[in-house]
């Protein structure tokens, strides 16, 4: 498990490796920052373990930098606006599905000038003693990274024709097919959920989107934002 996260990430790459001496040549003021390898359970809709993983994070209360509220924010989608994607959906008689973005955060690049230095995760297997990692992509619970993602998966969903709701910012509409119906789309971080009347518009989307990294397509929505909708036996297709 730790080895398929550390491969991930090596294989982007999200950092370059420096020998000790290198890094102290570097005459760096601010000391590297320490990492940790969490791990964690997934469950399924009747919470019951559906896999274990590992999540290399930042201790990202130690940033160094000074940011302000306005450059790390980033807006999540609310209950209410999931009840009215499902009531759509409910409505058109469609099944909501949803997919989720494999090491989602990552795939953002440092902007120029910002830059991170990093202590790899006491014991990690895959590291030699004195190595330090410069960071080249955001990693998680960096005081910026969903900030940044929110942006790029904003951008990448708009450069496939769809557009930002001006009441909020996490729902997106559009039309991807000419003459097809539109797919409405929600998102929480790196969880997606969406629909669309047409099956071929649905899979137009799947395609495009899967250009923004690697996607966990699950089907027909299961838990989402903590509402089980197979619990609820929310019949969406008549």
């Amino acid at each position: 498990m730790y080895n398929e996260e550390f491969d991930g990430l090596e294989s982007l790459p999200t950092w370059e490796v420096l020998l000790e001496e290198q890094y102290r040549q570097l005459g760096q003021q601010n000391k590297a920052l320490p990492t940790m390898a969490i791990a964690t359970i997934k469950y399924d809709a009747n919470n019951c373990p559906k896999r274990a993983k590992y999540c290399l994070v930042v201790l990202g209360n130690l940033d160094y930098h000074t940011w302000s509220k306005e450059a790390t924010a980033a807006p999540v989608m609310s209950q209410l606006e999931l009840r009215v994607l499902t009531s759509l959906a409910v409505f058109h008689r469609r099944v909501l599905k949803n997919c989720d973005v494999k090491q989602a955060f990552i795939q953002s690049k440092l902007p120029e000038g910002e830059e991170y230095f990093l202590q790899p995760p006491s014991g990690c297997p895959r590291s030699k003693p004195g190595e330090y990692w410069r960071l080249l992509r955001f990693l998680y619970d960096l005081k910026r990274a969903s900030k940044i993602w929110h942006e790029m998966l904003s951008s990448h969903l708009k450069s496939m024709g769809l557009q930002q709701s001006d009441l909020s910012p996490c729902i997106f509409t559009g039309v991807s097919i000419p003459g097809e119906p539109p797919i409405f789309v929600g998102m929480y971080i790196d969880d997606i959920i969406y629909f669309s009347c047409s099956d071929s518009v649905e899979k137009k989307f799947e395609e495009l989107l899967s250009g923004i990294g690697t996607l966990d397509f699950m089907g027909q929505v299961g838990l989402f934002l903590g509402t089980d909708f197979v619990g609820m036996n929310i019949q969406m297709v008549i």
